[in-house]
């Protein structure tokens, strides 16, 4: 299995402070490796769309969210990546979630 992230995101994660990309990729490795991830790392996103995952980072600088996709026997795919400003997730970043997934052809 491998990782894609798609270019929107990758500018997203450029973003982010060192420590939470170290971070956000050992947690990539430990699901390639066939590790499930659960609350309070990872959380699955079933009301916005099948199979879409948040995972939940905090750094000395603020707190992260990354959004993924497993497509299972073929990749993980990084949707999205912010810093997160508040608790909920916004209708904004539902709908971008939405028109990522589809992009991807799921």
């Amino acid at each position: 299995m491998d990782v894609v992230i798609l270019k929107q995101a990758k500018r997203e994660l450029e973003d982010a402070p060192k420590d939470i990309i170290t971070d956000v990729f050992a947690l990539f490795d430990d699901l390639m490796a066939g590790k499930n991830l659960g609350m309070p790392i990872s959380r699955p996103l079933p009301s916005i769309a099948k199979g879409l995952h948040e995972l939940r980072l905090s750094g000395r600088q603020g707190e992260y969210r990354v959004f993924y996709v497993i497509k299972v026997g073929d990749a993980i795919y990084v949707l999205h990546a912010t810093e997160k400003k508040k608790q909920k997730i916004d209708r904004r970043t539902e709908e971008l979630l939405k028109t990522r997934i589809r992009s991807i052809g799921l």
